[in-house]
């Protein structure tokens, strides 16, 4: 009876391939930071830098005016909170387009995917725009501004939602705007465009029906209930449906690794 060599266990080879994995979008991440913003001035702390001068000023805009939305909740934090997560939402969105011609040499590299490249872009506008919002709610609350969420959990699962739905898109935007110049200038506008239909700067129980239901088949006013919900201590769920979220973004995940996946086949590399 022949003897043959024990095969490594499958738990421990996908542990080894997560491992490669972290790797190849620890690199990316640091390889986009510094050709994103180098090593002058700030350097890589225009990172948390450009989104808090963006959400500074939009927040300065509101400090005048009605004195609260609700029992806690005051304008100038209800839009920074609301602006802190639409940046990540356009930021991550808008960088979709053109992502294969600026990183298109690291396809090289038999480790590196069209998806690993669209995350790992994806992720450093993430991390950047949470740390700008937990910098702002800090400054804000030290000067009796605003309040530290009162949900903490519910603040980071939105974040999560939005960049989940977020990745989604720019996944499915990636795939079709490297070889359809008109989708990739339409980007830009569709960002500005979602503006007045996400949530952002307003709550779902202020719009009247019919439009409020037709406002809620679009997730992103769900994600920014649920914010507020983890923010503002008077806040509410009524209007937030996890389950819809959750499905929407399988679905435009599903879509997305289709494109990617399609797309990589139709690069040549020269």
């Amino acid at each position: 009876m022949s003897s043959h060599p024990l095969a490594p266990p499958p738990r421990a080879s996908f542990f080894k391939a997560l491992a490669i994995q972290n790797r190849v979008i620890g690199a990316l991440m640091m390889r986009e930071l510094h050709t994103r913003y180098g090593r002058e001035n700030i350097g890589y702390l225009w990172l948390i830098g450009e989104p808090l001068m963006l959400a500074s000023v939009i927040g300065m805009l509101h400090m005048n005016g009605h004195t609260e939305y609700g029992s806690d909740i005051r304008p100038l934090p209800f839009t920074v909170v609301g602006y802190t997560l639409f940046i990540m939402f356009r930021g991550i969105v808008n960088r979709s387009e053109g992502a294969i011609e600026a990183n298109a040499p690291l396809l090289y590299h038999r480790m590196v995917t069209v998806s690993d490249i669209v995350f790992s872009r994806a992720l450093l506008e993430a991390a950047g725009t949470f740390m700008a919002y937990a910098v702002m709610m800090v400054l804000l609350s030290g000067i009796g501004w605003a309040s530290l969420p009162v949900r903490p959990l519910y603040v980071v699962a939105a974040v999560g939602l939005m960049f989940w739905i977020s990745l989604a898109q720019s996944l499915i935007i990636t795939g079709i705007s490297h070889e359809n110049r008109t989708v990739g200038r339409l980007v830009h506008p569709y960002s500005y465009f979602m503006i007045p239909l996400s949530g952002a700067f307003f709550q779902v129980e202020w719009i009247p029906q019919p439009y409020r239901e037709w406002l809620l088949w679009i997730p992103l006013p769900h994600i920014f209930e649920l914010m507020r919900y983890g923010q503002f201590r008077s806040a509410d769920l009524r209007y937030f449906d996890g389950g819809y979220v959750v499905a929407f973004c399988l679905v435009l995940t599903w879509v997305g690794l289709i494109s990617v996946k399609l797309l990589r086949k139709r690069i040549h590399l020269s």
